[in-house]
């Protein structure tokens, strides 16, 4: 009865009265104030802290609607049209960035890096159906992979190790499975390719330990004829052509047990026990079958929630255990139903596949909810024993590409990092198009970065867990020391020497717009303008030094 009467108590949402999320979520806390969600929208977003002006107009306008308007002006208008600016479209530098991860575009590719980032970047620039853009990745075939963005997903999941490639044609097919199966399905099928899950994933994954090894070997078996070849050195491009006998069990692996020789490997896919049509060539079966079985578009949603939201309906993405969804057939005890809110993770999901899997709707849907509005204080009276998922904001750390592209919007100092293999530059870390880049043109900025967290995209994941080692890194590095300093053209500069003059008011006001996206209490504009008034510019390079020291800078 508590819940019902915090609920009735919260203020009235006024960009839509409930939609699909709030039928099943309830609130334990406030919304949010309009500073602490638009921040939230535009770091969730674009990666970036919004503009000040942008910040001052939200913040002064009256119109109910106006968070709504807001989450509109995000998405850039289809087609983009002229030239590619810096400022042109945010969101896309953003999300390209996010799938470059997730796909592992990085230095194995060489030259494919800029062919595949190109692929994702149209592709989320034309708002292609997420289906499409998946099949598009599974089918492709190429000459080489610099000259072809789809296929430079598959031939990531090439396997170099061992003796030639009959020995690992194999191993790259089951690679290929593992991988897909994981990034779509959201289902981690790498133990089953050692092993039967019995007597292995019991207290794991109920689901995978009723599966058998044999049945990986099926689903990889869809990549039988898939050949990876890499045509120049150990780093090379790659050929991805369908010129292979099939999946062969007599072969070596350099990765994992012998294999049953007498097993059957026709292609069959794994959740629904299907096989490719008559005359379907393998590869065009599964990504058939992969991306209309709904668990397709139940990983997708989710995905995109715990990206948004600091946590998935079901955690971790990938984990799923597909015995536990279904609370009207739950699990044996001691087990439990997987997802905090099954029909929520249902009813996402049938909408994505209704409306053609558009990624856009999808997440302007969680954005104009109510939950993702939700403030990340607790409401008073709280505690932990009655916390429940999503009834507040998760409170989550910037990313690491966040992070430094924080402090450099802070100080307003340009930034430029060449584009490895092409005649670009990224004027912040959230555009280049590998960890590569950063590291090429900046190491001291590169140790920052991957001290927060950033992804290798070869073995090292990204994280947003906090350390503190990432607390002294904002203290004491460095990089960082410079990056605060009132450089001519930078931020500092420009306001301590405006003409007309501005007042320390006004200067202090402007930091912590850029730094915190809200106007300063009354305390923190006098202790600021104190500082100012004493050591002037000194004074105005610590007041930005504390800023991005702040937990309210970094978490958000």
């Amino acid at each position: 009865m508590r819940w019902v009467l915090l609920f009735l108590s919260l203020p009235l949402f006024a960009a839509e009265t409930v939609n699909t999320v709030d039928r099943h979520i309830v609130p334990q806390t406030e919304l949010s104030t309009d500073a602490e969600f638009l921040r939230r929208l535009h770091l969730d977003m674009t990666g970036r802290l919004p503009d000040v002006a942008v910040t001052r107009k939200f913040l002064a306008d009256k119109d109910p609607a106006k968070r709504a308007k807001a989450i509109d002006a995000i998405f850039p208008v289809l087609p983009v049209s002229g030239m590619r600016s810096v400022d042109q479209a945010p969101f896309l530098d953003r999300w390209t960035y996010y799938f470059c991860d997730l796909f592992r575009n990085g230095q194995l590719l060489q030259e494919g890096i800029n062919t595949f980032y190109d692929f994702i970047y149209k592709s989320f620039t034309l708002n292609v159906p997420y289906d499409e853009f998946v099949r598009d990745m599974i089918t492709a075939k190429a000459v080489s992979t610099w000259a072809d963005g789809a296929s430079n997903m598959i031939a990531r999941s090439h396997v170099f190790e061992g003796d030639g490639y009959q020995m690992n044609h194999e191993d790259t097919a089951d690679e290929i499975a593992i991988n897909t199966t994981k990034l779509f399905l959201g289902v981690n099928i790498e133990c089953i390719s050692c092993h039967d899950g019995a007597r292995h994933l019991e207290k794991v994954n109920l689901y995978l330990s009723q599966r058998k090894r044999a049945e990986m070997w099926r689903q990889a078996s869809f990549f039988g004829k898939t050949f990876i070849d890499p045509s120049y050195g150990r780093f090379p491009h790659f050929q991805v052509k369908d010129t292979r006998k099939g999946y062969d069990l007599t072969t070596r692996s350099s990765l994992r047990p012998p294999r049953d020789k007498s097993a059957d490997v026709t292609p069959t896919f794994l959740l629904s026990g299907e096989k490719a049509l008559p005359g379907e060539p393998p590869r065009v079966a599964y990504a058939r079958l992969l991306t209309t079985h709904p668990q397709f578009a139940r990983a997708t949603v989710n995905l995109i929630w715990a990206e948004l939201m600091g946590q998935g309906i079901v955690d971790g993405p990938f984990d799923f255990d597909l015995a536990r969804q279904d609370p009207k057939n739950p699990p044996p005890a001691p087990w439990t139903v997987q997802p905090t809110h099954p029909e929520l993770l249902d009813a996402l999901a049938a909408d994505f596949r209704e409306h053609g899997h558009d990624l856009r709707r999808l997440m302007k849907t969680i954005l104009n909810s109510r939950a993702y509005q939700l403030s990340g204080k607790a409401a008073k009276g709280w505690s932990a024993s009655t916390d429940r998922p999503f009834g507040r904001r998760v409170v989550r750390r910037m990313s690491a590409e966040q992070a430094w592209d924080a402090i450099s919007s802070v100080v307003g100092v340009p930034q430029s990092y060449k584009v490895t293999y092409a005649d670009k530059k990224a004027a912040n870390v959230m555009q280049t198009r590998s960890p590569q880049d950063v590291e090429k043109a900046d190491k001291a900025v590169f140790k920052v970065v991957q001290s927060f967290g950033q992804c290798d995209r070869y073995a090292i994941e990204a994280t947003r867990k906090p350390t503190m080692v990432q607390a002294a890194l904002l203290m004491n590095d460095k990089a960082v020391r410079d990056k605060v300093k009132a450089v001519k053209g930078g931020r500092l500069d420009a306001l301590l020497h405006a003409e007309p003059v501005k007042s320390n008011a006004d200067i202090v006001t402007e930091l912590y717009l850029a730094a915190l996206s809200r106007m300063p209490q009354d305390g923190e504009l006098a202790m600021g303008v104190e500082l100012l008034r004493e050591y002037r510019e000194q004074g105005a390079e610590d007041l930005v030094w504390v800023l991005i020291n702040r937990l309210d800078f970094l978490f958000y």
